[in-house]
């Protein structure tokens, strides 16, 4: 067999397989779009919140820009503009990352100026935050394609993959002027530079993506995985490389979660060392660690914290979040009953590994690992700590829910549509309910 003349057919195949999924991922955000509207339009709003914040429409472009604008303003969204044209005034706003505004503000104040006269800050705010989050929507759903390559060794599982992300169940979320879009793209970036060996990089992306969503942080693990704790990275090597590893690892971690500490500082220093409420009580994160801003104003604010959801009143969430709960007890449940001693021993002890994936053993290989122990840390946060509804959104920067959803979706007919039914109809469901101002957010 000419191993080279089937390697030139794979790539043709995977370039058009990549447009594919980017083609699918730019309709999809247009459809997302047009279905919001036209909800919005036959449904009145729950609240009435952005009819108040947006200037009322005198032209035609206007128009547009307040139609665009007023669906994709919701919830957490008001923050975000907020911050991006007036900075962080409240406290309460320090739950929300700076990366979004910054560049939802850059965008304003460059490329979209012109239209501010037309339509006003914002509503053009809004919009680039909505431009923001679509185009990269569109680059995480192509990257991830290229992640499930390197990591799935199977091109139809990860093209099937990143095809269920396009239609991820998160749907609304990641159009509107929110963090799931840009935190996805950065992440699975920094993944797939890990996968090259691209580390100095890896961990840019992952200092931005700290600097995005306080779970950023988390994805460090990625780092010392790929660095000092695989087994492949042992062999050959004396102990004396593996400390300059070592060291060279707990470097990188420093500049990925950079972002994160940066921001609690900046917090620190606006409401400690200057505050803006000279008379306000004395809060924790005063006092230093282990208390920050964020953890604080999560706590305070939003009453997350471990447990604290866990009441009557929260069981409607919890039936919202069950089917993502299942899903991923069922795929870290799979992936660990074909080999739990390699979990357990973080991989350096397995079963051997195929030279070849095939579409049913592909959720299996060992490339997976770091990404199931992810998945373990982010579902036991999320049923624990946080809103539980939050998980359907949060699980959109998790490859491996979509590798597994993959997996059962290629298995047969009947498991195809129920997994296809819950990630297309949660995520249109999704759509109709953020555009008219109804929970869940």
């Amino acid at each position: 067999m000419d191993t080279r003349s089937t390697g030139a057919k794979r790539v043709p195949l995977e370039r058009d397989r990549r447009w594919t999924v980017v083609k699918y991922a730019l309709l999809s955000r247009v459809a997302c779009l047009i279905l919001g509207i036209v909800s919005s339009a036959i449904v009145n709003d729950y609240d009435a919140s952005a009819q108040l914040v947006l200037a009322p429409a005198t032209t035609y472009l206007a128009q547009v820009l307040r139609t665009l604008a007023h669906i994709v303003l919701r919830w957490d969204a008001f923050y975000f503009v907020h911050i991006a044209g007036s900075g962080y005034v409240y406290e309460q706003e320090h739950a929300f990352f700076p990366l979004l505004p910054i560049l939802m503000r850059t965008l304003t104040q460059t490329v979209l100026r012109p239209l501010v006269a037309v339509g006003g800050e914002q509503a053009v705010l809004a919009v680039a935050g909505c431009i923001i989050s679509n185009a990269c929507f569109v680059a995480a759903a192509g990257t991830l394609y290229a992640l499930g390559q390197y990591t799935l060794r199977n091109e139809r599982l990860a093209y099937i993959a990143s095809l269920l992300f396009v239609f991820a169940p998160s749907n609304m979320f990641m159009s509107a002027v929110y963090t799931e879009s840009l935190f996805a793209w950065l992440v699975f970036s920094a993944m797939l530079c890990i996968a090259r060996r691209q580390h100095v990089v890896a961990s840019l992306l992952l200092c931005a993506s700290s600097l995005c969503r306080s779970n950023g942080v988390m994805y460090a693990g990625y780092l010392v995985w790929d660095v000092v704790v695989r087994r492949e990275a042992w062999i050959g090597k004396r102990w004396t490389q593996m400390v300059v590893r070592a060291v060279a690892a707990a470097g990188l971690v420093a500049v990925s979660v950079l972002g994160f500490v940066g921001f609690q500082i900046y917090g620190y220093r606006t409401h400690c060392l200057q505050p803006l409420y000279p008379n306000h009580p004395s809060r924790a994160y005063c006092d230093g660690l282990p208390a920050t801003v964020y953890g604080f104003v999560q706590a305070e604010y939003w009453d997350v914290g471990f447990l604290r959801y866990y009441t009557w009143s929260q069981i409607p969430n919890f039936l919202l979040a069950a089917p993502m709960i299942v899903l991923s007890i069922a795929g870290i449940y799979t992936y660990a009953a074909h080999d739990s001693v390699r979990l357990a021993t973080l991989g350096w002890k397995r079963r051997p590994s195929l030279q070849t994936a095939s579409l049913d053993t592909a959720f299996l290989g060992n490339g997976l690992l770091p990404h199931i122990y992810l998945w373990v840390l982010l579902l036991a946060v999320a049923t624990t700590t946080m809103h539980v509804q939050v998980i359907t959104r949060m699980f959109s920067a998790v490859p491996a829910v979509f590798w597994f959803a993959a997996h059962l979706a290629s298995k047969d007919r009947f498991t195809q549509c129920i997994v296809t039914g819950y990630f297309v109809g949660y995520g249109l469901v999704g759509v109709v309910l953020f555009s008219n101002f109804f929970p869940p957010a």
